[in-house]
């Protein structure tokens, strides 16, 4: 295994790659990774791919909850919710194993570098969304691009929150997923959805 030092990608696999497969990197800041109690590269493989189907489960019942909500029938919304967070459970231990998560410093360097790399990646998922001509699509995928960015400045300012033992708190925009550092907005900038919107992140 092989972990990128640019944006902490963990890579399965026994020769070094050129580059790193998802922010680019060269070879050079690749280096060996190795999961403490784990041997073989089969169960690394198996391990990884579990974190993916367990993390997609997990928001799949999310939805179907949401629309199970809207449809009255809140007693399978709940099944879906607790099946979720059961999900989420497996997928977190799946992705702990893998020896993903480092320490807190480390992690928001992390989670700095992937924002900055998914703001990048969407401007061309909404220019081939535009081309064909599916701009209900396109909408929804420009708020990711804007939201990205904003999550990577978060990222960054609270690298300067912990240092300083500052506190703040977070809104999340349930229409575009816009969060709003320590200050309840009365109207999204991102797609204009009203305070109302908003959810308190504790």
């Amino acid at each position: 295994m092989w972990k990128c030092t640019n944006c902490h990608h963990v890579e399965l696999s026994t020769d070094k790659p050129r580059q790193c497969p998802v922010c680019g990197a060269e070879a050079e800041k690749l280096v060996p990774h190795e999961v403490s109690g784990i041997k073989g590269t089969k169960t690394l493989k198996n391990l990884k791919a579990g974190f993916v189907a367990e993390s997609q489960a997990h928001l799949r019942n999310l939805a179907f909850a949401m629309k199970a909500e809207q449809e009255g029938y809140s007693q399978v919304a709940r099944l879906f919710r607790a099946i979720a967070e059961a999900e989420s459970v497996h997928a977190f231990n799946h992705f702990r194993l893998l020896g993903a998560v480092s320490g807190t410093q480390e992690n928001l360097e992390s989670a700095f570098e992937r924002e900055n790399l998914a703001s990048n990646t969407y401007p061309q998922f909404v220019r081939e969304a535009n081309e064909e001509g599916n701009t209900s699509v396109a909408t929804v995928l420009s708020y990711s691009r804007d939201v990205e960015k904003g999550h990577a400045k978060l990222y960054k300012k609270a690298l300067a929150h912990t240092m300083a033992e500052e506190e703040t708190e977070y809104y999340v925009c349930q229409v575009c997923g816009y969060v709003s550092d320590g200050v309840l907005p009365d109207e999204c900038p991102i797609c204009g959805a009203p305070k109302e919107k908003f959810r308190r992140v504790v």
